[in-house]
């Protein structure tokens, strides 16, 4: 027994040793002093908050800036602290500069940007006219920027996010979009639902937008059974939508008007039961709600003739 004599012996006098020398806590002085911490934590956190968005708003501002601010994240993330770093670094960006799409990388940061407004606090009227800018502007360049892969990674987890360690901010979005290139997510999600809740008649622009994109490609197919499928059961489906939310901004007669056309024109569409239901619904119920179109479901009726197909 000897052995274990000693080190439970100094056990003991460690202990108490211990318990003599901690004085008795002073709670309220505590308690004062983690006040005094939090303040200046939320105040730290809050200029941290303040220079990253303007590192990121004056780098998204050109397309140059925002490459350049990429090659950064770049460098920062995968090469600091490696054994030939700058060489390294340098061998990779001749490699890979001529590949990369400067207008993805600057629409991926201005989103970035965007989304760290919104989980900074940011409500819905201060950030909708940036968002509602975003969405127009990036839809228009999708068929050049869309499949570039930054655009389909979600913001919790691409190279600014990792660079400033933002996932965690990032991650707890609601009712928003997490890739880029998502425009009709981000319509969905964000933007229409206050367009409807305002009852503003700019819903009604996205729709005019889905249906010309929409008719253009299938016009452009040379398969009679893919523009069949579409005039005769997509562009249905992107009508009724269009008249839901012509109903739900506030031209009722209008938007009933549409819905009984679109059923009597296609009454062996797979929805035409649920439309009918629906149509009878309003008309019994003036201040039922409609079943709002999903987005990319809904578009603006006439913006856009329906494709012939060839025969």
């Amino acid at each position: 027994m000897r052995p274990f004599f000693a080190p439970a012996c100094s056990l003991f006098l460690a202990s108490t040793l211990l318990a003599q020398s901690v004085p008795q806590v002073d709670v309220q002085s505590m308690l004062q002093g983690l006040d005094q911490l939090k303040q200046k934590q939320q105040q730290a956190a809050h200029a941290s908050l303040t220079n990253t968005l303007t590192a990121f708003s004056n780098a998204a501002s050109t397309d140059q800036g925002a490459q350049d601010f990429y090659l950064q994240a770049v460098q920062a993330t995968q090469f600091v602290g490696q054994s030939h770093e700058q060489t390294n670094f340098q061998n990779w960006r001749k490699r890979e500069v001529g590949r990369m799409n400067p207008a993805a990388i600057r629409a991926c940061l201005r989103y970035t940007t965007l989304s760290l407004e919104r989980a900074a606090g940011a409500t819905d009227q201060q950030i909708f006219p940036a968002v509602l800018a975003y969405a127009q502007e990036t839809q228009q360049l999708l068929p050049t920027i869309g499949d570039d892969p930054i655009m389909r990674q979600p913001i919790t987890g691409n190279i600014f996010a990792k660079w400033y360690n933002l996932s965690d901010q990032l991650s707890s979005l609601d009712d928003w979009s997490m890739q880029p290139g998502d425009i009709d997510g981000i319509y969905e999600k964000f933007l229409l639902p206050i367009m409807r809740k305002n009852r503003d008649p700019r819903v009604l622009q996205y729709w005019d937008t889905k249906l010309l994109e929409e008719s253009t490609a299938a016009s452009s197919s040379t398969n009679a059974f893919s523009i069949d499928r579409y005039n005769q059961d997509r562009r249905p489906e992107l009508l009724w939508s269009r008249a839901e939310d012509v109903v739900t901004i506030g031209a009722r007669d209008q938007g009933l008007t549409t819905m009984y056309s679109i059923i009597k024109n296609f009454p062996a569409h797979p929805s035409a039961g649920k439309w009918i239901d629906e149509l009878k619904n309003l008309l019994t119920n003036p201040t039922g709600a409609t079943g709002t179109a999903a987005s990319g479901t809904g578009t603006a009726a006439g913006t856009a003739p329906a494709p012939s197909a060839a025969r």
